[in-house]
């Protein structure tokens, strides 16, 4: 036993070494990257430090701070505006998940099926354009296709003999859907872009094994794409609930969380908590609690990736 750890405590300084060794002589690459991690840790760690700190404590932002413990979190399910801004981004997260899963897959399919490599790389240049347009443009352009007085929606319902009025971002019944509604047909971006690469990866041997055994197009979807770019998938899945869960800019824009509270997310609870009326406390506790979920999401979804994995 004596030999056994006199062994292992050499073989321990050895590779302890062997690390500061190739530290050492990794040192100009680690001092390059050394501004990199002290602008991260200025501005990205030290706020969020900062963050989960003071979601203990009672605090306005500037000169009165009183620790008051889990206070905070309590005082988050008895206010009706968060538990309902809860459900709200339950139902954009998961009409976020939807869309990402089907209609740019769909593009990315017909794009890849496109024989003639030149209208592929038109197709695709098309499709990846409006990735080029500020957010908060195409926000501001579906406001007025929403307008109730002028915008086009009502237009052109109007031209089918329909109510021509409706009020879509100020009605109870449409408010939520509206947004939801933002940047339909949700082809172009990144999503579609991942899976045209994943599809690209693809060997074409799969592909002419597919076809000697007369498989179709379903066929090769379902038993080949799908499979395949499962990984892609699974990625772009976290990507939309970390989207979902974060962004508030097209409600604030588009309805600021009205009519009531039927289209307030949590992002934007916390954003006029912390700003409006400097409950800094409060909204720091919003965002802990909005990142613990998207940590536990994001954990959960890449146990199920190497789930996957180790069972193939």
């Amino acid at each position: 036993m004596e030999r056994l750890s006199a062994a292992y405590s050499q073989a321990q300084r050895v590779e302890r070494k062997g690390i500061g060794h190739r530290i050492w002589k990794a040192r100009y690459g680690y001092l390059f990257l050394l501004p990199v991690f002290l602008i991260m840790g200025i501005f990205k760690y030290y706020p969020a430090a900062t963050a989960v700190i003071m979601s203990f404590f009672e605090w306005n932002g500037f000169n009165y701070r009183e620790f008051i413990g889990l206070g905070n979190f309590i005082s988050m399910w008895s206010d009706d505006t968060f538990v309902a801004s809860l459900k709200n981004v339950s139902v954009i997260a998961v009409t976020d998940i939807v869309k990402t899963l089907t209609v740019p897959l769909l593009a990315a399919e017909l794009v890849y099926c496109v024989s003639s490599r030149r209208a592929k790389e038109v197709y695709k240049f098309i499709l990846v354009l409006p990735m080029v347009v500020p957010t908060m443009v195409i926000i501001l352009m579906w406001k007025w296709i929403y307008n109730p007085t002028f915008g086009a929606l009502n237009q052109a319902l109007g031209a089918f003999g329909t109510n021509s009025n409706h009020a879509w971002l100020g009605s109870a019944d449409t408010a939520l859907f509206s947004i939801i509604g933002v940047g339909f047909p949700w082809i172009g971006g990144i999503a579609f872009l991942i899976y045209l690469g994943g599809l690209q990866a693809i060997p074409e041997e799969l592909y002419e094994a597919a076809r000697i055994d007369g498989a179709g197009l379903l066929d090769r979807l379902l038993k080949i794409d799908l499979p395949l770019i499962a990984g892609q998938m699974k990625v772009l899945i976290v990507l939309s609930l970390i989207h979902s869960m974060n962004s508030f800019e097209n409600v604030l824009v588009l309805t600021n969380g009205g009519p009531g509270n039927f289209t307030m997310v949590p992002a934007l609870h916390l954003y006029q908590q912390g700003i409006t009326y400097n409950k800094m406390g409060y909204a720091s506790a919003i965002g802990v609690f909005m990142f613990a979920i998207i940590f536990v999401l994001t954990i959960i979804s890449y146990q199920f990736k190497k789930a996957g994995k180790n069972h193939g």
